[in-house]
């Protein structure tokens, strides 16, 4: 397992990496005052530390994996052809991109869906359409390794550790809420590894929810809910396990405040949250300047904010007691109970 691993983790590390230094390389240059920069500026991590934090994530897995805590989904060849399809789709929205990001235009949207709360109508990242169409959909994967250099499926992948860990000690046959479902990508390995949980996928964009359904079609027992975080459309104390990823860091601060009340409300008492997101200022200092430099590099409004929130804390005003914290590179994986 540790050769095939290494092997299949180098391929998309080398894959990922040489599509985001092209995108770098002819991305028009980030504007920074070099007169008076930012006071992160010069305490950037350089390329030997991040490849290092990268390497002792992936050497984390491998070692999860020879303990056999988790699977990875094997791939097949239509995994393959996507992934030259999502190249190809990558470096055609590339120069759109850049001109959204160089004029500052993160209201570049087709669809004006006056049912979807103004937090969520924009480009987020300024990629094409934000979250609105199966365009965006289909090529948001993609988009997601190439920033993290073929690295964000990893550090997903360790939210199944408290997953798992709490199943143990219970039924295997409970019921599950994903917030936030994206295109889906992640549900296929929940399903691989914890097939007899009762998945329900959730997100706030039709179109993205409309690519998971296709994605995830070969499972005919999974539930999908159109609907807001902040405004779950089920019964109180309705799951056992909630899980969430790359999801608050998109969203307003009081909007977050929100999804932790409606989780509490639709989880059951001595039920799990599962939160994986970005990293926060002061879980690994190696990384900070990296964090206070995204917004900088791309739109995401609400980011500098989540960086500085006392995640704990919040979900403690809403009856979840967190227990559980474990970063994994750029991202780190959160449980809470509900007490």
């Amino acid at each position: 397992m540790s050769l095939s691993y290494l092997i299949g983790q180098s391929t998309k590390f080398v894959w990922y990496s040489t599509h985001y230094l092209i995108s770098f390389k002819y991305a028009t240059p980030i504007k920074i005052n070099r007169q008076n920069p930012p006071t992160f500026f010069k305490k950037m991590p350089s390329s030997k530390k991040l490849f290092y934090e990268m390497i002792k994530l992936f050497n984390e897995e491998r070692k999860y994996i020879n303990q056999k805590k988790y699977k990875i989904p094997k791939s097949n060849i239509n995994d393959f052809a996507n992934v030259f399809k999502g190249s190809f789709n990558f470096f055609m929205d590339l120069p759109k991109i850049d001109k959204r990001r160089t004029e500052k235009k993160f209201k570049d949207l087709n669809e004006k869906n006056e049912d979807l709360p103004k937090y969520f109508l924009r480009n987020f990242h300024y990629q094409t359409d934000g979250y609105l169409s199966e365009k965006s959909a289909n090529l948001y994967e993609f988009q997601v390794e190439t920033l993290f250099s073929g690295s964000a499926a990893t550090m997903r992948r360790f939210s199944l550790l408290p997953i798992i860990k709490y199943l143990n000690s219970n039924n295997e046959n409970l019921n599950f809420l994903d917030i936030g479902t994206g295109s889906g990508e992640f549900i296929k390995t929940i399903k691989y590894n914890l097939p007899k949980l009762n998945i329900t996928c959730s997100d706030i964009s039709r179109a993205y929810l409309e690519v998971a359904k296709k994605k995830l079609k070969n499972f005919t027992d999974i539930n999908f809910r159109n609907c807001k975080g902040e405004d779950l459309p089920f019964e109180n104390k309705s799951f056992d396990i909630i899980n969430s990823v790359y999801l608050f860091h998109e969203v307003p601060s009081a909007i977050r405040s929100k999804i932790f009340s409606e989780i509490s409300r639709v989880l059951k008492k001595g039920g799990v949250f599962v939160l994986t997101d970005s990293l926060q200022l002061g879980d690994n200092y190696i990384l900070d300047p990296l964090l206070e430099f995204f917004p900088y590099s791309t739109h995401e409004p609400y980011y500098s904010k989540y960086i500085r929130e006392d995640l704990s804390n919040t979900a403690e005003k809403f009856g979840l007691k967190m227990y559980y914290s474990k970063n994994a590179y750029l991202s780190k994986t959160l449980a809470f109970k509900k007490i």
